[in-house]
C-alpha cells in the first residue's frame, strides 16, 4: 500500500505542475468538466470514463513523468535469446519503460507535454499495456495490481482541482520548476513549488 500511495502521490504532483505549465491545456480540461457535468457538479469516479480529455492528461502525465520508470526486475529461468542477445539462465532483466514512452522513435515529439496525442494519433493505446510502447503499470499477470487504485484517484484529484480552482505558479513566477530527481527505480519532481489554488465563481 506505501508504495502505490506514494507513487500516486508523485504522479498527482506532476499532474498539477503540467497544469500549472500548460494555462491552456489546464482550461481546455476545465470546459470539458463544465460541458459534461455542469459548472459545479463535483467530478466522481463514473464520470472520469464520461471525460475523455482527462483521461488523456492522465496518461501523459503518466507517459512523460512515469513515477516507476524501470519495471519490477524478472528473471528468465531458462537461457534464452532476445533480439540476437544471448540471456542466460537467471539474469535479471530490467525493462526501462520510460524509455519505451519517451523514444522518438515511436512517439511524435516526446519531450512535449501533449494531452492530445491520445485522442489523436495514440488513440488506440490504453495503461493497461496493450501497447509494448507505454505500459506505465506493466503488462499481464504481473503488471501493477495499484493501477485500479492509481487511476480514479489522480482523475478526481485532478479533476476536482482544475474544476474548482485556477491552479496558477506562485507571484513572481511564469513557470514550476518541473527538474526530475531520479531514485534507485523512482523519478519524481526536484523541488516541491507553492501553486496558487484561485477558487472559481460558479
Amino acid at each position: 500500500m506505501h508504495a502505490a500511495i506514494e507513487t500516486t502521490l508523485w504522479s498527482i504532483e506532476w499532474g498539477i505542475a503540467e497544469l500549472v505549465n500548460h494555462q491552456e491545456i489546464q482550461q481546455k480540461l476545465r470546459n470539458e468538466i463544465d460541458t459534461v457535468l455542469g459548472p459545479g457538479v463535483q467530478i466522481t469516479e463514473p464520470d472520469i470514463h464520461k471525460l475523455p480529455y482527462l483521461q488523456a492528461i492522465i496518461k501523459e502525465t503518466l507517459r512523460l513523468r512515469m513515477a516507476i520508470p524501470l519495471l519490477v526486475p524478472h528473471m528468465n529461468l531458462r537461457d534464452a535469446k532476445l533480439g540476437g542477445f544471448d540471456i542466460p539462465a537467471e539474469t535479471k532483466i530490467l525493462v526501462n519503460a520510460w524509455w519505451l514512452a519517451n523514444n522518438p522513435a515511436n512517439w511524435k515529439n516526446p519531450q512535449d507535454f501533449r494531452p492530445e496525442r491520445f485522442l489523436e494519433e495514440e488513440v488506440k493505446v490504453e495503461v493497461k499495456g496493450n501497447d509494448f510502447k507505454y505500459v506505465p503499470f506493466g503488462v499481464g499477470r504481473r503488471s501493477c495490481p495499484g493501477m485500479i487504485l492509481a487511476l480514479p484517484i489522480i482523475g478526481i484529484t485532478l479533476g476536482r482541482l482544475v474544476q474548482n480552482f485556477e491552479l496558477l505558479p506562485p507571484p513572481g513566477h511564469s513557470k514550476l520548476d518541473t527538474s526530475e530527481k531520479g531514485g534507485q527505480f523512482s523519478l519524481h519532481i526536484l523541488k516541491h513549488s507553492t501553486v496558487v489554488a484561485k477558487p472559481r465563481v460558479f
